[in-house]
């Protein structure tokens, strides 16, 4: 059996990416998840800290907290959990953050084609005229793979529409 909180919990989602990680996701994720110090925050509806392991050790990012936040932003946008994208922001995690190519998770999701999450994210604060280094912003992401769904909710929440 595996923990009933795998699709809100924050972590699994740098699990699932991390094969150094595999160990934590095995053993609580897929095992013994009632022992999970995340589990049992998540039964008494508190908020959860990014940097909390499921053994109950708070651990310290290598980089800063912006950083692990931003990284947990865009692999949910990869998994397409948008309740992760929720509880992100919730806890403060920067909407308009960039990769290092400069796109932000407006940009992410419009080249994943994840419409709900555009609505999301722009509905919170997301830059829709932002630009990578690549000089794009998201209706150039969204055009470029062919989400033209997106590309007209763009143009619409961020007053460019073509005349």
């Amino acid at each position: 059996m595996a923990c009933s909180h795998i699709d809100t919990c924050e972590l699994f989602v740098q699990f699932a990416l991390n094969p150094a990680l595999d160990i934590w996701k095995h053993n609580y994720c897929e095992g013994d998840f009632k022992g999970c110090s995340r589990f049992k925050i998540s039964k008494t509806g508190r908020q959860i800290p990014l940097t909390l392991l499921p053994n109950g050790t708070t651990i310290e990012p290598t980089g800063n907290e912006k950083v692990c936040g931003s990284t947990a932003i865009f692999n949910a946008i990869i998994k397409n959990r948008l309740h992760m994208i929720k509880s992100l922001t919730k806890i403060g995690v920067d909407i308009n953050a960039t990769n290092i190519d400069g796109q932000t998770p407006l940009m992410a999701a419009a080249e994943y084609g994840r419409t709900e999450m555009v609505h999301f994210l722009l509905d919170n604060g997301a830059d829709a005229r932002a630009t990578d280094v690549f000089d794009q912003t998201a209706i150039d992401v969204a055009s470029k793979h062919g989400h033209q769904n997106i590309v007209e909710l763009l143009q619409r929440r961020s007053g460019s529409v073509p005349a």
